[in-house]
């Protein structure tokens, strides 16, 4: 598989998973229209909210891997134009010679993190879940 190819399915593999998630929060708010459901949609929060973290924890490991690759081969490429390339490079063609080699492991970090600032959006959507609870509380004791 070619870095391509495994950065388009690194895309599509988030994607889906945006897709599972935007479904699971709407469902949640869903839940607040009834009474009923107040319990469930409580939950099933607190649930997400936990999975979401450590989903961002994995993310954040598996991002400093990348970013680990990324530093040892700018390393192995730097030496590689300074030393064995037939023409000699100033240090701002090296540099940008560099980031074209490893553009891909760059376009993953920066996946990665879009990644983990949704899931940080999607906690932050469960923080406010629980403060529509309690309203929804509030509103249907006042009705009474």
């Amino acid at each position: 598989m070619t870095t391509g190819e495994a950065n388009e399915e690194l895309a599509k593999r988030l994607a889906k998973d945006r897709d599972d998630w935007k479904i699971k929060i709407s469902d949640l708010v869903n839940l607040l229209k009834e009474m009923s459901g107040l319990s469930q949609c409580q939950v099933l929060m607190l649930s997400y909210r936990q999975i979401l973290l450590d989903k961002i924890t994995d993310f954040k490991t598996t991002k400093h891997k990348r970013q680990g690759a990324y530093d040892r081969y700018y390393k192995i490429k730097y030496r590689e134009y300074s030393i064995d390339y037939d023409v000699k490079l100033t240090s701002g063609e090296k540099v940008a010679f560099i980031k074209a080699d490893l553009s891909h492991l760059r376009t993953q970090m920066e996946m990665l993190q879009s990644h983990m600032d949704y899931y940080q959006e999607c906690i932050k959507t469960c923080d406010n879940l629980a403060f529509a609870i309690r309203n929804r509380i509030n509103l249907d004791d006042k009705e009474y």
